[in-house]
């Protein structure tokens, strides 16, 4: 039986999956969400099913937006059969002349985090990562305004983790697929940035990534039909 273990990035929760993980369901995937905690939802770290009927071509699939590649626990990457990053990265601070500028602005933001200007701060990240979109009931539902306080400690974590992100995950099984799915309007991933990933997932994978650019589409994908899209590519065998 193939499964999805989920993880969402920087001030998101697993809400961000609730479309994906419908789709997946109707098709009998078992689908499980990782969470970090930084709002209502409790953090988990959910496993591999291991009581399940295994069959030669069962995935164990990684499903990441963003920083979520990073946040994974080495076990559960460490066996996956497949990954899916959608707007990812390898080290989110580019070489070149505007590393400086994106240091300097990821650490004001951190600045803010705990702060009277902290809503107001991660709604315009938010506004960002949602465009070229309006803002929605999507953002309208994140988890902003239920911050608690070990949440905002995470947040203020996993950005000093994007901040000092290098490279790939040291667990990331080589012999996994890996699909590479970037929004072409994305505002917070650079295009140096995803030039980097793939690059690294070339010299470090036994088989290059299959990479797909979406016109229109920004940070958040909500084009429907690339749910369904990734789902086939999956059930492809190899």
């Amino acid at each position: 039986m193939n499964q999805v273990i989920s993880m969402h990035g920087w001030c998101y929760d697993s809400i961000f999956w609730k479309n994906w993980e419908k789709h997946f369901q109707s098709y009998g995937w078992i689908w499980k969400n990782s969470e970090r905690g930084y709002g209502s939802f409790k953090a988990k770290s959910p496993t591999w099913e291991s009581n399940i009927e295994k069959t030669k071509s069962q995935k164990k699939v990684i499903l990441c937006h963003s920083l979520g590649i990073h946040l994974v626990p080495c076990k559960t990457l460490k066996e996956a059969s497949d990954i899916v990053l959608l707007n990812s990265f390898s080290r989110f601070i580019p070489n070149g002349e505007n590393s400086r500028a994106i240091m300097t602005a990821l650490n004001g933001m951190k600045k803010h985090l705990g702060k009277p200007t902290e809503n107001k701060m991660l709604l315009k990240f938010l506004q960002k990562a949602n465009e070229p979109y309006k803002m929605d009931s999507f953002v309208q539902e994140s988890l902003v305004q239920e911050i608690s306080s070990e949440g905002r400690k995470q947040l203020i974590e996993d950005l000093s983790l994007l901040i000092n992100t290098q490279k790939l995950p040291n667990a990331l099984s080589k012999s996994a697929r890996v699909l590479v799915v970037q929004g072409k309007e994305d505002k917070i991933v650079s295009s140096i940035t995803t030039t980097q990933l793939i690059s690294d997932l070339r010299a470090y994978m036994n088989q290059a990534p299959t990479e797909w650019f979406i016109n229109g589409e920004g940070h958040v994908i909500h084009l429907p039909a690339i749910i369904k899209k990734v789902r086939n590519w999956l059930e492809v065998t190899k």
